[in-house]
């Protein structure tokens, strides 16, 4: 068994656990892929399988800058071959989504299904990230510190681009047909107004091209919810 003695150990055994648990992201990424029906769902999480195998390498990177910042310490490389275990919490998300997406599912659900699902991973994320930045930052290691706050932003941009993709289009796609509410809970209860420079959320589009995904500016770099300084809610 491991034993971690200090927040430098700590920070490394996080990382080892990241970087497994961005190895099982990948692999498991395509079979979403397949699934998803909407070609911005696809789109989105073909990117999201591109940013998870830069990450990964930016976690492997990790090690061997923390080696060559502190005297006295050797820590094992990571690799492919030398990381066998896994991360448990992003097994049993996936084996969620598994379970989820073997139920007699409805095509215009199925979307709406795999977004939520897939961003339950993506807090999960945001909070390991948020915490390992917190510790390389307190640990004065600032080039590992850059590195885990690049990906801490790309995973609130990620998380960004999926709230886009629901709340605009696919969850509206599976609403029940016929659907009425009670009037003590109906729209008539609701006496705000629409600002002219708004749009109404049921008229709202969005498409998500590798353009959008990529571009400055786009919702994938527009994240309202990251830290300048590579801090997390909660650090």
């Amino acid at each position: 068994m491991q034993v971690v003695t200090n927040l430098l150990e700590l920070l490394v055994f996080s990382v080892r656990n990241l970087y497994n648990a961005e190895r099982q992201i990948a692999q498991f990424i395509p079979s979403l892929i397949e699934k998803a029906k909407h070609t911005s769902l696809k789109n989105a999480l073909k990117h999201h399988l591109d940013l998870s195998n830069q990450q990964k390498q930016r976690l492997a990177d990790i090690t061997s800058l923390i080696n060559d910042a502190v005297s006295g310490v050797s820590f094992a490389p990571l690799n492919e071959e030398g990381t066998a275990s896994e991360d448990k919490a992003i097994a049993g998300l996936t084996q969620e989504i598994n379970d989820l997406l073997e139920m007699n599912m409805s095509t215009e659900v199925i979307d709406a299904a795999i977004i939520a699902s897939v961003q339950k991973i993506e807090h999960y994320e945001i909070a390991a990230y948020g915490t390992v930045v917190s510790y390389a930052q307190q640990l004065k290691l600032h080039t590992v510190q850059g590195l885990l706050t690049e990906t801490l932003q790309e995973e609130y941009d990620a998380d960004n681009l999926l709230t886009a993709l629901a709340t605009a289009a696919i969850n509206k796609e599976s609403l029940p047909s016929g659907l009425q509410l009670r009037e003590e809970f109906s729209d008539k209860q609701n006496t705000g107004t629409v600002e002219e420079d708004q749009t109404p959320a049921e008229h709202a589009t969005v498409s998500i091209s590798e353009r959008t995904i990529n571009s400055p500016g786009g919702r994938a770099g527009t994240s309202h919810r990251g830290y300048g300084n590579g801090e997390s809610r909660g650090h």
